[in-house]
């Protein structure tokens, strides 16, 4: 018994001294969780310097006192965080996630117009210390100048973008070149894109009207009409502003197809088929299309028929260059503006708490459907460090932000995630409300496995084993364990 007390006694004060071991100085942040460091270090704009450190460690015992007083000369100024990183738990996640392999072990985390960064700091002297500090805000305040002294522009609405007073501004091959440059200072060539229009015949009909869940607007067409003649370029701008709002064009040559023209009862040229959303059961299923004839009089009608019976087509996860570069990049004669959604990691949210984030989007983009928009999500805070950093999305999940491809500038929104200020934040761009930045670097998507849909599986520790050797808990650089 007198044994088992002992052990107890021996238990509690080591308890007591892992508790206490920062508590006396409020200079020095602590970090309990994950989310705690997530806040405090990953997600300010400021300098943080971090010991990652464990209560039972002599050099750490030894290096608290200057450490303390290191914190309170920048208290205020810049950040001193501790973190205990030597029991089993999320904090010993944390120093996994970087590389911490023995005690004390320091980092200095920072932000910059690039995004964040991580320095090992290899000395425990002081006075190097504070020269570090203070080499790091010097560099950070002068970069941050730099940044600010750079022109700013604003996006104009796309080509056939609709101004409050009626006005139609455009962006295309003809906007003061001055705006249209990227980290690269050279005006990308506008890609030519396929035709976004069906073409059927009796074969391919079923398959693509019938089995389609999208709304689909058939046009039937005769090679010498000239009002035909007409309609078709009307016909493949509309279809390209409708490619991914849950439309589908099509066209049929009534001239060789007369069975199937005989079909739906087409008795003059052109004549449009309207067929709802969801799956058709055949030619009953057909209306005739009362809207105008020019893109814009298309687009509006057909999208109030989505509205009706059709279920827009959700929002794209990015999981590649290729994808980015293929809905970003500008076709002949149009202008898109990509709006890239960085959502949190799927541990924060659950697969609910993402798709209302994803509903959000959704709803607020309606705003701007067929007006040359393209929206794409990723999880922000995991892979694509790269295109966080270049569209400034540095500050915390969710975030949005616009980036046009051809003129090289993006825009960040900057309000709370709802659907009213997202919606807001698209209506400024049509409108050239909303300030935005040249982009100094293109946005680089790394490869990833798409979203399957489901909560996320918690990481499953592996086993984190220190060696008790005194000489391995001095990983702080110095490599012969002295102190000062």
């Amino acid at each position: 018994m007198r044994s088992l007390l002992l052990l107890l006694t021996l238990l509690l004060s080591s308890a007591v001294q892992v508790i206490a071991l920062y508590d006396s100085t409020p200079a020095v942040q602590t970090y309990e969780s994950p989310t705690d460091f997530r806040n405090k270090v990953l997600r300010t704009e400021g300098i943080t310097l971090v010991q990652f450190y464990a209560p039972w460690c002599g050099h750490c015992k030894q290096f608290e006192e200057v450490y303390s007083k290191i914190a309170n000369m920048f208290n205020g100024i810049v950040n001193l965080g501790a973190l205990d990183a030597s029991s089993d738990g999320p904090p010993k996640r944390i120093a996994q996630e970087y590389n911490v392999n023995g005690f004390p072990t320091m980092k200095l985390f920072y932000s910059d117009s690039k995004g964040k960064h991580v320095i090992d700091v290899q000395s425990r002297d002081p006075n190097e210390l504070i020269k570090i500090i203070f080499s790091t805000l010097q560099e950070v305040v002068q970069e941050r100048a730099d940044a600010a002294a750079q022109p700013r522009t604003t996006f104009k609405p796309a080509e056939g973008f609709k101004n409050p007073d009626g006005s139609t501004s455009s962006t295309g091959s003809g906007s003061d070149s001055s705006d249209s440059s990227s980290g690269s200072s050279k005006q990308k060539t506008p890609k030519s894109k396929s035709s976004e229009v069906l073409k059927l015949t009796s074969q391919n009909f079923s398959e693509n009207v019938y089995q389609n869940t999208n709304v689909i607007a058939v046009a039937f067409i005769a090679p010498w009409c000239g009002h035909c003649k007409s309609l078709l370029p009307e016909w493949e701008i509309a279809a390209s502003k409708l490619s991914k709002a849950g439309v589908s064009l099509a066209t049929v040559d009534a001239t060789t197809e007369e069975a199937l023209a005989a079909k739906f009862q087409v008795q003059g040229f052109p004549t449009i088929k309207l067929f709802p959303g969801g799956i058709k059961k055949g030619p009953g299923d057909a209306m005739a299309y009362e809207g105008g004839r020019e893109a814009e009089q298309i687009v509006q009608t057909l999208l109030k028929e989505v509205d009706r019976s059709g279920v827009p087509k959700e929002m794209e996860e990015l999981i590649s260059q290729g994808m980015l570069e293929d809905s970003c990049s500008p076709g002949e004669g149009q202008n898109v503006l990509c709006v890239l959604v960085a959502l949190p990691h799927i541990l924060e949210t659950g697969a609910e708490g993402r798709n209302n984030y994803k509903e959000i989007v959704d709803k607020a983009s309606k705003s701007v459907r067929g007006m040359g928009f393209e929206f794409m999500w990723f999880e922000g805070g995991n892979y694509q460090t790269k295109t966080e950093e270049a569209l400034e999305l540095t500050f915390g999940f969710p975030a949005i932000a616009a980036y046009s491809m051809d003129r090289g500038v993006y825009a960040v929104h900057r309000g709370s995630f709802t659907e009213q200020n997202v919606r807001k934040f698209l209506m400024g761009i049509t409108t050239g409300k909303v300030a935005t930045y040249k982009i100094m670097s293109v946005p680089k998507v790394v490869t990833v496995e798409p979203w399957d849909g489901k909560d996320g599986v918690p990481f499953e520790e592996e086993p984190f084993e220190w060696d008790d050797d005194d000489s391995y808990e001095d990983g702080a650089g110095d490599g012969d364990g002295d102190e000062f």
